[in-house]
């Protein structure tokens, strides 16, 4: 049921449940960089014959590349720019298509022709409160909608792999109907199944469920991110010593997902910035079965900061780790340069700033952070087609207006949150 806001701080606080805090991995006890000693995963996936043109592994067994997978290209890109703006069309939409998915064996890969970056207008906002009570007023403290709403899937059980058993707080139907839509799903819940379980498509039927669930109420066109972070052991569907078995996996979801009439969905393939505990490429579907590319990112270092540290040194701080995440090892320079070649757009689905209190290695209320980012994506504005800044009303993230902050274990992030509004925001 829709929750009204009244003023009070704690709104919808009850129904953020565990499985929000489970899924949003920005609470791991691992610095995804190249600080942690781990070693790269350089096996081969299972059935590889030859790289692609552009050097990313090459099929997995059992995934052949087929005139199906043309063709499913084709209807994918058909749905996509029927359904944008009229995903009620429903009556157009079945007309139009010229293959029924259920009458099809092939593989269904992501589609690759309609993945440009941002337009005229600049890259897009979106948001991530984890409390759609609190969506409202937070755009009426940032001075205008934003274009993109994100929000969790569960993990507690496949039974919350369905739009209709999620704690909103308010009918995501009617935030979707305005702005899109962008999901967060893992791969599977960790009480069910396993990642070799999807890899062998034997929950084929609970993700097209999902699919379907998500066209019925409205976005048949959302933006998905799936077992994203995969370079990160935190991540319990990661790649790591398994990257086969992720490919595998990641087709699998795909397949089955755009298998429901009406799916338009675009796939975001998202690492954590930085080695993590594996090479991410290795890990990479192909170009076939991801749309964008996209990149978790916090202004977090194990370097933040003595004690004694004043101002200056502070600020010193700050800029050193700013320069570490684009220089790093698949740090930001890396990634764009990935997205080029592979002719994808680049999205940031979760970033921000990070409480200092956060296990000594947030940045605090750092406003150079999003002036930085700003900066950044404004020189690659012909690749970052959208942003979206993780600010969970009761985590070590938070920006936005004090009054809807439910927290006391995490600093406020005044002046961070000032200098996000002025930069994406309207005056």
């Amino acid at each position: 049921m829709a929750v009204p806001f009244d003023g009070n701080p704690v709104i919808g606080v009850r129904s953020l449940t565990r499985d929000y805090l489970d899924v949003t991995c920005l609470l791991t006890i691992y610095e995804a960089d190249d600080t942690n000693g781990v070693t790269n995963d350089t096996r081969r996936r299972e059935g590889s014959t030859a790289a692609t043109d552009r050097g990313q592994s090459a099929s997995a067994e059992n995934d052949p590349a087929s005139e199906n997978d043309s063709a499913e290209r084709k209807r994918r890109s058909v749905l996509k720019r029927t359904a944008a703006g009229a995903v009620t069309g429903v009556g157009l939409l079945s007309g139009c298509l010229g293959l029924n998915p259920s009458e099809t064996s092939g593989d269904q890969p992501a589609d690759e022709t309609d993945t440009e970056g941002a337009d005229d207008s600049g890259p897009k906002v979106g948001v991530y409160l984890g409390d759609e009570g609190a969506l409202e007023p937070w755009e009426s403290w940032f001075g205008r909608s934003v274009d993109y709403y994100s929000f969790n899937v569960p993990t507690s059980g496949w039974d919350k792999y369905l739009v209709e058993n999620m704690p909103f707080e308010r009918p995501i139907r009617s935030i979707a109907s305005e702005r899109e839509i962008a999901v967060t799903m893992k791969l599977f819940p960790p009480s069910e199944t396993t990642l070799n379980a999807v890899a062998a498509g034997e929950h084929a039927d609970r993700h097209r469920a999902f699919a379907r669930s998500l066209i019925d109420h409205g976005m048949a066109d959302a933006t998905l991110r799936i077992g994203h972070e995969m370079n990160g052991r935190w991540a319990f569907d990661n790649a790591v010593n398994r990257s086969n078995e992720f490919v595998r996996a990641w087709r699998a979801v795909v397949r089955a997902m755009d298998a429901a009439d009406e799916a338009a969905f675009d796939y975001v393939w998202a690492p954590h910035i930085g080695r993590g505990h594996m090479d991410p490429t290795d890990a990479y579907p192909g170009d076939e079965w991801v749309d964008q590319i996209g990149l978790t990112i916090y202004d977090k270092s194990q370097q933040y900061y003595p004690a004694e540290c004043g101002d200056a040194c502070v600020r010193e701080h700050r800029e050193e780790n700013w320069n570490r995440l684009v220089n790093q090892d698949f740090g930001l320079s890396y990634w764009a340069e990935f997205a080029r070649d592979h002719e994808k757009s680049l999205a940031f689905p979760e970033y921000g700033v990070v409480a200092q209190n956060w296990n000594g290695a947030g940045g605090g209320d750092n406003p150079l952070f999003f002036e930085r980012f700003a900066d950044w994506i404004a020189s690659n504005d012909d690749l970052v087609a959208w942003h979206n800044v993780w600010c969970f009303v009761a985590g070590p993230h938070f920006v936005g207006p004090s009054q809807l902050y439910v927290s006391d274990q995490w600093e406020i992030h005044s002046e961070a949150s000032e200098t996000f509004k002025n930069l994406f925001g309207s005056e």
